[in-house]
């Protein structure tokens, strides 16, 4: 074994002491700047894969030679965010920029979908401290790059093939095919998110000026719950009625957009017409209701230990007034069935049956 392969393996400890430290540094750095991630990872090299680079390249005479006895991959969402951490890696370390390389800037005779290696070392105002002094010289390597890179970057290199020339010509077009389909998916997701935050930011406009044209879902609902007035007093009757506090902020239902397409509405404006059609009759329903099972529509606030309704209970409650309305037994089984969760046919019978009692209490006032 070379010399410079003993010497690392002699101090194995303290390069796998740094691998955690710049791991657990550059997640810091990350959450600080509010940039998501889907994983971050390192190793440390293999001594005997080392002894083998170092035999071949025959150019190294210091471990600092070397750019990669740690390396750290950061895996992105979005690809975009590939250049922002770039930036803050740029920032907070000092990079060596002969070593660094954007594979994403494909070479002549490279293929495929390839992320961003950069090559850096400690800033001097971070070896000065005293949980990094013992690293001061040593380079690591950060590759960079998104899921879908990620997944070629995996795929290519299960198959072995890395170059253009090494592939057999009849599979070429097979290559350059995936290839483009990833690129062209990480754009579109790209668009899909930028999309998405814009129609959030509008929908509250939207559905101001136009709330027939505004169709249910869960960013137009968060928004209708969070600054619709009826909502608001609704909810404070539910829980003035039933006795139990009323949060402050909306517990997001996933399945709250489903219920309300199970009894035909889908539109803010169906929801809103419904709403004021049936005001006085929700929070009576939750009252008469919760006095039979409070357990399955309250949430419990571990911190406090007490329970409380979630902002919106109001559309929760509407739901079931307007499913108690049809009168119609196998209807009402039928929404049992699909929301009332992993229960049993007792309990759903019981379910089906507690809207019953509950809906012809309201009926007789």
């Amino acid at each position: 074994m070379h010399s410079l392969a003993i010497q690392f393996e002699q101090n194995l400890k303290k390069y796998n002491d740094f691998r955690l430290k710049v791991e657990g540094l550059i997640r810091e750095l990350l959450i600080q700047n509010n940039i998501g991630y889907h994983k971050i990872e390192s190793r440390v090299k293999n001594a005997k894969r080392l002894d083998e680079k170092i035999s071949r390249k025959q150019k190294y005479n210091d471990l600092s030679d070397i750019t990669d006895l740690i390396g750290v991959r950061v895996i992105t969402y979005f690809e975009d965010d590939v250049d922002k951490i770039a930036n803050i890696i740029d920032r907070e370390f000092v990079k060596d920029t002969q070593n660094s390389i954007d594979k994403r800037i494909l070479d002549s005779d490279k293929f495929g979908y390839r992320s961003l290696h950069e090559v850096v070392t400690l800033h001097e105002d971070r070896k000065v401290l005293t949980e990094y002094k013992r690293f001061k010289d040593i380079k690591f390597e950060i590759q960079i790059r998104s899921i879908l890179q990620h997944a070629w970057a995996e795929i290519e290199h299960d198959l072995g093939y890395k170059t253009e020339s090494a592939i057999p010509n009849e599979f070429k077009r097979s290559f350059y095919r995936v290839a483009a389909l990833l690129e062209t998916a990480d754009l579109e997701f790209l668009k899909i998110r930028d999309g998405l935050e814009k129609y959030t930011k509008d929908v509250g406009k939207k559905i101001v000026e136009n709330p027939e044209k505004v169709e249910i879902n869960a960013a137009s609902l968060k928004t209708f719950i969070e600054e619709n007035e009826l909502v608001n007093k609704i909810d404070l009757d539910i829980s003035k009625k039933t006795g139990i506090n009323l949060n402050s902020y909306y517990s997001e239902d996933q399945s709250m957009n489903s219920r309300l397409n199970f009894v035909g509405i889908t539109t803010i404006k169906e929801l809103e017409d419904k709403l004021i059609e049936y005001n006085g009759r929700i929070s009576e329903f939750a009252k008469e209701f919760n006095k039979i099972r409070k357990k399955d529509v309250v949430e419990i606030d571990d911190n406090e230990n007490k329970s409380y309704f979630s902002k919106g209970i109001s559309l929760f409650y509407l739901v079931y007034v307007l499913v108690s309305e049809k009168n119609n037994l196998d209807f009402i089984e039928e929404y049992s069935k699909k929301f009332f969760y992993n229960k049993s046919k007792q309990d759903i019978e019981k379910h089906v049956q507690d809207i019953m009692n509950a809906y012809s209490k309201i009926s007789k006032n």
